[in-house]
């Protein structure tokens, strides 16, 4: 239930072109496994059979690594972001800074102030 709706979110939210086409894959990744172990629910005793490892032991390492790639994921595109939000700020103190230093000009009658 938890990935079907997760699967119709990431669906409806590209659809309305709220989410990026980036943002959307996520979601459906982070669905798809939820929505595999919904329609197979035995899928998880049959791999922790297969590997030899209790299925509670097995579930807690799946759950563990698959947060830890959803918050590595999240991370990176923070990450991204924050690069992408520096740059901007140091162009712009470039630009206003280039504005201020031009000899003979003429005073800006808007200024921001902070």
């Amino acid at each position: 239930m938890f990935g079907g709706v997760l699967l119709l979110l990431a669906i409806r939210r590209l659809h309305q072109f709220r989410l990026r086409e980036r943002y959307a894959v996520l979601f459906l990744m982070i669905g798809l496994p939820f929505l595999l172990l919904a329609w197979w629910p035995l899928g998880i005793q049959w791999i922790s059979d297969q590997l030899r490892i209790d299925s509670r032991t097995f579930m807690l390492l799946a759950i563990t690594g698959f947060l830890l790639l959803a918050v590595f994921e999240l991370l990176t595109i923070v990450s991204v972001q924050d690069r992408k939000i520096t740059t901007l700020a140091q162009e712009v103190a470039i630009l206003m800074e280039q504005r201020t230093v031009q000899p003979g000009s003429a005073a800006d009658p808007i200024r921001l102030e902070s």
